[in-house]
């Protein structure tokens, strides 16, 4: 992930770009400190660094509930990324329906995948097997 490149998809414009791009660099290179200094920010509120903050912390398997947390708040700000992340974390909990509940709130943001399932009759697997190839 480079959120220095996808920037531009991101569901918030920085009010400090260059400090977020400077962080997301760092976290490229020293995955630890970078999440440090984004955690500040997005302690602080920064919408931006609260997404990109939930979107780093729920790669880790199984999601933690500090992922949850922050994937709640950048719900807040729709952020249609953060409602994917927590739909696929509700189905990594066995939880289907939230799951849908979730998806649908992606689709309502405009979430690729979650249009896409929701077309499809919410056949996950089917939407997540292009990501296997």
């Amino acid at each position: 992930m480079n959120p220095c490149e996808f920037g531009a998809d991101m569901s918030f414009v920085a009010n400090d770009n260059d400090r977020i791009c400077s962080i997301w660099k760092l976290i490229e290179t020293d995955r630890e400190a970078g999440l440090k200094e984004l955690a500040v920010l997005a302690e602080a509120g920064d919408k931006p660094a609260i997404e990109s903050y939930a979107l780093y912390l729920s790669e880790e398997t199984p999601t933690t509930e500090e992922a949850v947390k922050w994937l709640l708040r950048a719900n807040e700000f729709d952020s249609a990324s953060a409602a994917w992340n927590l739909a696929m974390v509700a189905r990594e909990q066995g939880k289907p329906f939230e799951m849908r509940q979730w998806i649908n709130r992606a689709a309502e943001l405009g979430e690729e995948d979650a249009l896409e399932l929701k077309n499809n009759g919410y056949d996950v697997e089917a939407v997540l097997a292009k990501y296997l190839d």
